[in-house]
Parts: structure tokens; C-alpha cells; sequence
């Protein structure tokens, strides 16, 4: 048997904010409830972003994949919302929760981050059937996991709000609470912002899902009772009942929310929520706004930098572009039947967040055509932007994209011009051919090209040096200049001739002489004792040398 949602939401802004910084959406196959922060300017933002990232996944084609796109979407979410803050130093901060259901079959699959929950009524079990599926990622429910605070402690604690995962965060990749959970037909669900358990309690929430089947009435009466008492946060619930998938009719009918709205009520549609570049009323045939505006606009709508392709969206009005991506997200919602609540909807209705309704576009159209797999079923503005076809590019982004070519090549042939001039001045000796040589370059390869040559090649033999300098001429010694080089091969040369003149003595017996009949013999001065190679002198014969009498040298009797 394969699942689908009865579903209503509700939000509302509440007794003590400005503005609506929810987002909640529910669908047949889809719930999700978004909480946004970030102060006056970006907690709409971040939560509009979040939702319409994930509407396309309310379909029921996944077919044992759902948490895998449920947790990639949500994880493009976020980046999404860390590119929009990088882009705008005001959206700097923004963050939110996210708490999502996505239908799989038989299952459901959960994904959650941040402090909004998730609760669940399963009318076979009536004493334990009621449960808060979802784990609060905040300090206090640390500290109580852990047992440093007692329940009716938390409650009261002076750090409740602090939130310890959000989407939005520095964390490229945010940790999720995943869940596959089996259902029950006519088990029923509530998602809520944190606005909603502020003032209504675990006990009351399982009585008013207990009271009805009606799933109007659950979301009246939870946000109702929210506003009796002060409602001082913003409070957003999404109800669902579980029923039977073959019950659904062939040719259901959208939702009220679904049908898009006359070109003339964009501008005020109620709830709407502007940035600070955004002009806080837009006249319906959006002229005489003032040219900051207008770059304003041109800049949030434009991030990625070829965001429609060159289509005609590109080339209007930048307040009447932002409406028609509007558009295109209604009509693409409008396939489904949905209800959808709060800052998206504000989004979607007015075109007063460009940098949501644009900035999610094409990665929506991407998402549709991967999970359903028909560009022919996508609206047609959206099976532009995921066109096989790449669109051609427009002559004035030929200078832009050749300029960035030249550049690139430029810097390419510059470092590899540096990094020979580099190697040029480099010197070091080591062996070559059985000899000591001098080599201009340095000692490595790349690939078949070795990076040095030789410049000198001497005439002291490798077998010629001790057996400390033959090592460290095979390991190479490094030199700061030809004329370094050209010294240590000197001192080479004196050692070496110091070998040739001290050869380590032959085992002899005391009293003998041995004398190399190949050699001539040597004269030797009065008054001096001259060490010939091939002749042993007795020790007996043989004065002690000075103390600092070097190899090789007189010794003075």
C-alpha cells in the first residue's frame, strides 16, 4: 500500500514581530515548516529559500530515494543561502530550521535541523500513541540529555532559544536528523515553529490532535490558542493525516493557494516582507523608482551571474523580472495541489524577495526534470532554463568572457616564465659520469624533462673522495651561485688530493718496511721525514707530528 497527505497550514506573524519570518508548506507527498533568524533582513530570506528549494520533491516517484534527495535538497538549501549572505553583507547571519516530510511508498521519510518539530498521533496506541518525533538541536536540550538539568528546569532556562544547528551556518555541510519511519492510515501530524510550544504545551498539542479529525480546525486552534497568549514569536503549523494514495481522485484539483494571482494584486498581497533593497511598494507597472533601485534589483536577482540564460526574463524591466520568476514559481507550484504559508508565500506572491525567486529557478527546474524525469511536463519558462541545448551567448558577453581567457593564459605563461627564470639562477654539485661536476637547474624531473644540466664536469673522480663527501656529492650539495658551486668543487679537489697523499696504512709487521715496487723512491731532506705512498716508516723511526700539522705535511724533527 503506498501513502500520500491530507494536509492544511497556517502562519502567522504574531503578537510581537514586524514581519513573518516562517515559511511552511504542505503537499500530498511534502510538509515542511522553516524557522528564519537573522535579525530585520534575512530570517524571511533564509526560510523562503529553504521551502521552495524542496516544493519540487512533492511528487511520488522516488521509489525507495526519497531521503536521498530529501537531505541533498536541503543541503543545497543551505548553500543557497550561504551564497545569497556572501552576496549582500546585510543578508550576513541569516540562518534557519528546517523540519521536512517526504512521502516514500509506505514510509515517510524525516529530515530536521534547528529547534522547529515535528509531532506524531497514532490512533491504534491511545495512551502512547502521541510523540515528538523530532529532537530539539539546542543547548538546553543538551544540557538535558544529558542530565546537568531537569525537565521543569528547561523550561524556564534563561538559554532556551540558543539554537546549536542551523542551514545557513558556516558548516558547508550541516548536520541532519534522519529518519525512515513506518506509517500508519490515519496517523496525524503536526510540524510547528518554535512559536507554537513557547506558550502551548507537549500535553496541550496531543489534546487538540486528539479532539478532531478535522485538520482546519487542529491548525486554527493551536495558532488561536498561540495568539491568546501574547505569541511572542512567529508561529507557522502544518497538519497531516496519513490516508491511502488509491483514494486520491485521477484529475485532483489544486488548492486555493495554488491558483496564481491577478498581475494586479502582486504588489500588495498581505504578509509580503521587503529587504532594504528592495522598494518597500511596487507600483503595479513598476516605473518611476529611483536608480539605486534599479541597481539594487539588478544586482540581487543576477547572483550567479548567467542566471536565465539570456532568455527574455533577461532582458526586462528588472522590477517586472522580478515579478515574472514570481509567476514562474506559481505557475510551477499551481501543478500540485499545496498550501503554502508565510515569507515563501510573500515570495512567490509579490516578487518582493528577488533574490529568492530568482536565485531558486533554475535549480528547481534542475530538480524537476531529474526526479520526474519529463521536461515535457515543466512549465515552458522552465524547460528553457534546463534546455539541452546551451542558449547562444549574447555579443556584449563575448569581450567579458574572452578578456577573462586572455587573462588566465596570461597569468598561465607568466608563472611558468617565473618559474624558469627561478631555476636558472639555481646551482648545485653532484656526479656525473663517475666524476664531481657542477649542475645549473635544480635536482628534479617533470615528468621526462629534467629541470637541470651540467655546466662543468671536473676531473676529480667520485673514488677518489672519502667515503663522506662521495655521499654527500650523490645526494648533491646545494650552491647560491656558480661561484659557490665552483668553490665547494675546490675543497672537493683538496680532499681528494689529501686522499691521494694519505693513504690509510697497510697491516704491517713492527720493524718492516714495505716499499711499492712500482714507485720510485723519493729523496728526503736532512733533518725531515717525508711519508712516501708505498712505503710504511717504523714507528720506532717516526717523530710525533706538530699538534696542528695538517695531512700530508712536513713534520719538522
Amino acid at each position: 500500500m503506498k501513502i500520500a497527505f491530507r494536509f492544511t497550514a497556517r502562519s502567522d506573524k504574531g503578537g510581537r514581530r514586524s514581519k513573518n519570518d516562517d515559511s511552511g508548506y504542505g503537499g500530498r507527498y511534502l510538509a515542511v515548516v522553516a524557522d528564519g533568524m537573522g535579525g530585520h533582513v534575512g530570517g524571511d530570506v533564509a526560510s523562503a529559500t529553504t521551502v521552495l528549494n524542496l516544493t519540487p520533491l512533492d511528487h511520488p516517484d522516488f521509489d525507495g530515494t526519497a531521503s536521498i534527495y530529501l537531505a541533498d535538497e536541503i543541503q543545497s538549501a543551505n548553500a543557497i543561502i550561504n551564497e545569497l549572505a556572501a552576496n549582500d553583507a546585510r543578508l550576513a547571519g541569516m540562518g534557519t530550521t528546517c523540519t521536512a516530510l517526504l512521502v516514500d511508498g509506505d514510509h515517510i521519510e524525516l529530515a530536521h535541523i534547528g529547534d522547529s518539530r515535528a509531532y506524531r498521533l497514532r490512533p491504534a496506541d491511545h495512551e502512547h500513541g502521541f510523540e515528538q518525533i523530532t529532537t530539539d538541536h539546542t543547548f538546553v536540550q543538551r544540557l538535558l540529555s544529558e542530565g546537568r538539568i531537569t525537565p521543569e528546569e528547561a523550561e524556564t532556562h534563561p538559554h532556551r532559544n540558543v539554537i546549536m544547528r542551523v542551514l545557513g551556518d558556516v558548516d558547508a555541510s550541516p548536520e541532519l536528523e534522519l529518519k525512515t519511519l513506518d506509517a500508519q492510515l490515519g496517523e496525524r501530524w503536526v510540524l510547528a515553529s518554535d512559536g507554537l510550544e513557547a506558550v502551548v504545551s507537549n500535553a496541550e498539542i496531543e489534546q487538540v490532535m486528539r479532539s478532531t479529525g478535522d485538520l482546519d480546525v487542529i491548525a486554527d486552534t493551536l495558532i488561536d490558542m498561540t495568539l491568546e497568549r501574547g505569541a511572542p514569536d512567529n508561529v507557522t503549523v502544518v497538519a497531516l493525516q496519513v490516508i491511502d494514495r488509491s483514494v486520491l481522485p485521477v484529475d485532483e484539483p489544486v488548492g486555493e493557494s495554488s491558483v496564481p494571482a491577478a498581475p494586479s494584486a502582486l504588489a500588495s498581497a498581505a504578509g509580503a516582507s521587503a529587504l532594504p533593497w528592495t522598494p518597500a511598494a511596487l507600483s503595479p507597472e513598476g516605473d518611476s523608482l529611483p536608480e539605486r533601485h534599479l541597481r539594487r534589483f539588478r544586482r540581487a536577482r543576477d547572483l550567479t551571474g548567467s542566471l536565465l540564460h539570456g532568455s527574455k526574463l533577461s532582458e526586462q524591466h528588472p522590477v517586472e523580472a522580478a515579478r515574472t520568476s514570481a509567476e514562474i514559481l506559481r505557475g510551477e507550484l499551481g501543478l500540485r495541489p499545496h498550501q503554502l504559508v508565510g515569507s515563501a508565500s510573500a515570495a512567490t506572491m509579490t516578487g518582493k524577495i528577488p533574490a529568492v525567486t530568482n536565485r531558486t529557478l533554475e535549480q528547481r527546474a534542475t530538480l524537476a526534470q531529474r526526479t520526474i524525469g519529463a521536461q515535457e511536463s515543466l512549465p515552458e519558462e522552465l524547460q528553457v532554463l534546463v534546455s539541452e541545448d546551451e542558449p547562444a551567448i549574447t555579443p556584449r558577453r563575448w569581450p567579458v568572457r574572452l578578456f577573462s581567457f586572455v587573462l588566465i593564459a596570461v597569468l598561465l605563461i607568466g608563472g611558468i616564465w617565473g618559474a624558469l627564470k627561478w631555476i636558472e639562477t639555481r646551482y648545485y654539485v653532484a656526479e656525473s659520469n663517475g666524476y664531481v661536476a657542477i649542475y645549473n637547474g635544480v635536482s628534479q624531473q617533470l615528468g621526462p624533462v629534467r629541470l637541470s644540466h651540467v655546466v662543468d664536469e671536473s676531473d676529480i673522480q667520485l673514488s677518489s673522495l672519502s667515503e663522506h663527501n662521495r655521499t654527500q656529492v650523490r645526494n648533491t650539495i646545494t650552491a647560491s651561485s656558480l661561484e659557490d658551486a665552483q668553490q665547494i668543487v675546490a675543497r672537493l679537489r683538496t680532499h681528494a688530493n689529501s686522499n691521494i697523499s694519505n693513504p690509510t696504512p697497510a697491516s704491517h709487521s713492527p720493524g718492516s718496511v714495505t716499499i711499492a715496487p712500482t714507485e720510485p723512491s723519493a729523496s728526503i731532506s736532512p733533518g725531515t721525514i717525508t711519508e712516501i705512498p708505498g712505503i710504511v716508516v717504523p714507528s720506532e723511526f717516526a717523530p710525533s707530528a706538530e699538534p696542528n700539522a695538517s695531512a700530508g705535511g712536513e713534520v719538522r724533527g
